[in-house]
């Protein structure tokens, strides 16, 4: 929503997107985040899980892989990305860009990304205990 702050309109990220295609993508980091463009972006790539029941009443499992930049120009954004690590589960919501490329044999291939404006960790990655429990004798 746009502020108004001594006489001036101040645009927020929402309104800059408010008339574009928006995703909204939630999963785990499958590695670091990276600076990429001599700093200008952040780079992430995640997966998300879907379950659901096959014919059979069996349980199926597809993972789905997202790609998304951060603009260092969208400051809160970027600084929460570049602290991601693989395995945090993130929430990313931003405008989705679709190209279409010929591969060197001759096929046609579809890559996505998302240009996010909005980044959080909805959870570090749980680090295992390495630590073995200290053990109490009993009384």
């Amino acid at each position: 929503m746009s502020q108004q702050t001594n006489g001036k309109t101040e645009i927020t990220n929402e309104d800059l997107f408010a008339d574009t295609n928006i995703s909204m993508k939630s999963g785990h980091l499958v590695k670091d985040a990276e600076e990429i463009a001599e700093g200008k972006f952040i780079k992430l790539r995640f997966a998300s899980n879907k379950q659901y029941l096959n014919a059979d009443k069996e349980v199926q499992t597809t993972t789905n892989y997202f790609n998304a930049l951060v603009s260092h120009n969208l400051t809160d954004a970027f600084e929460t990305a570049k602290a991601l690590q693989k395995g945090d589960w993130v929430y990313v919501k931003g405008e989705d860009n679709t190209k279409s490329f010929d591969t060197a044999e001759g096929y046609k291939q579809t890559a996505s990304t998302i240009f996010a404006y909005k980044v959080t960790l909805k959870k570090k990655k749980q680090q295992e205990n390495t630590q073995t429990p200290e053990l109490t004798p009993e009384a």
